[in-house]
């Protein structure tokens, strides 16, 4: 089973914070950082922890008010009606200082279907990089990244 997380870019002072480089400071091979986060998908909700996974994961690091992110966010939802059903996957999309009810909003008028994690600061994604969001890490069930994309990408099938 894989883990996939995704992340956006919102503010043009990102790149500043890391000399202008692209902040893909995890990189494949790396194994995940230590964090839990609450996951909402519809009415539902559940702790995900990066300490317990069960399988193939998909971590998706977003903002909806990314230009890149929205782009991509339909892509991975289609990812993710295609492999929810395997055993052990799990997918879940933590935002970067965004609030619930706009990614309620977004998910809404888009028919998304990824469970998500809105966060209202850039702890979590400071765990993976310091800048450029949309970033989607495929994991192994021993928490260690098999692959990364970032911006804009092809989601290995």
């Amino acid at each position: 089973m894989a883990f996939m997380l995704v992340g956006c870019v919102i503010d043009s002072h990102d790149d500043w914070d890391n000399g202008g480089s692209n902040g893909a400071d995890l990189q494949v091979g790396d194994k995940l950082p230590d964090f839990s986060v609450e996951v909402t998908n519809g009415d539902s909700r559940r702790m995900f922890s990066s300490k317990a996974l069960t399988g193939k994961t998909v971590l998706v690091l977003f903002n909806t008010g990314c230009v890149d992110c929205q782009r991509e966010l339909p892509l991975l939802n289609d990812y993710y009606l295609r492999h929810r059903d395997e055993e052990g996957f799990q997918m879940v999309a933590i935002a970067r200082e965004e609030s619930e009810e706009s990614i309620v909003r977004f998910w809404q008028q888009h028919s998304l279907s990824i469970p998500f994690s809105p966060q209202a600061d850039r702890a979590v994604f400071s765990l993976f990089a310091s800048a450029t969001i949309p970033r989607v890490y495929i994991c192994s069930r021993q928490g260690v990244i098999e692959w990364m994309g970032v911006e804009q990408f092809t989601l290995p099938m």
